[in-house]
C-alpha cells in the first residue's frame, strides 16, 4: 500500500469503510492505492482533496450495489466517476511573479509537486482548455493508475466507463 493511501485512509478515518471493499475484491485495494499515488492528496476535488472525494464516492456506490449487483463494479465508477475534477481546475506551483501549471494526465501530480517543492502550490479557478468529456477523463486516469490486468477487467471485461455521462468535463 502507498504511503499517500495510507496518509488517506489514515487522515479521513476511510479504513473501516473500505474494509469490505477489499474483503470482497482484494485488486481494489492496488487500484486505489495506485490512483492516491496518481492523484496525490493535494489535489482539491469540489471541496475536499480529490482522492478522498473519489474514495468516498466509491464508497457510496458500492453500499448502494452491495446485495443487488456488483458492488466491485459500482466501486470502480465511483472511483473514476470524479476523474474529469482534474480538468475543472489548475493546479499551479507560484515562487513570486513565476508560475507553473500541471498538464492533467502528463505526470501524476506528486511528481508535480516534488519538482516544485521550494514553489507554494495552489488551485486556481480557472478549466483547463481541453475539451474532454467525464468518460474520457475516466479512461485516461485509468490508463495511467491501474495495472493493464486490472484495466482490462474492468474497463474492457466490465465496461465500468458504460455509466459515466459522455458529456463535456469542462462544465465542472
Amino acid at each position: 500500500m502507498s504511503a499517500v493511501f495510507k496518509k488517506i485512509i489514515r487522515d479521513y478515518k476511510l479504513s473501516t469503510r473500505l474494509l469490505p471493499v477489499f474483503t470482497l475484491a482484494p485488486e481494489l485495494e492496488l487500484a486505489c492505492a495506485r490512483v492516491a499515488d496518481f492523484v496525490g492528496e493535494r489535489f482539491m476535488g469540489e471541496k475536499e482533496p480529490l482522492v478522498k472525494e473519489m474514495l468516498v464516492s466509491a464508497i457510496a456506490a458500492f453500499r448502494r450495489e452491495r446485495k443487488a449487483g456488483e458492488p466491485h463494479i459500482a466501486f470502480m465508477q465511483g472511483l473514476f466517476g470524479h476523474a474529469h475534477l482534474l480538468y475543472a481546475r489548475r493546479y499551479v506551483a507560484r515562487q513570486g511573479e513565476r508560475y507553473h501549471v500541471w498538464s492533467p494526465m502528463l505526470e501524476p501530480v506528486p511528481v508535480f509537486e516534488a519538482r516544485y517543492a521550494d514553489h507554494e502550490t495552489e488551485m486556481v479557478d480557472e478549466k483547463c482548455p481541453e475539451r474532454i468529456t467525464q468518460r474520457s477523463a475516466a479512461f485516461q486516469l485509468a490508463a495511467r493508475a491501474l495495472s493493464g490486468e486490472n484495466f482490462r477487467m474492468y474497463f474492457e471485461d466490465y465496461d465500468v466507463a458504460h455509466c459515466i455521462p459522455d458529456s463535456e468535463a469542462d462544465e465542472g
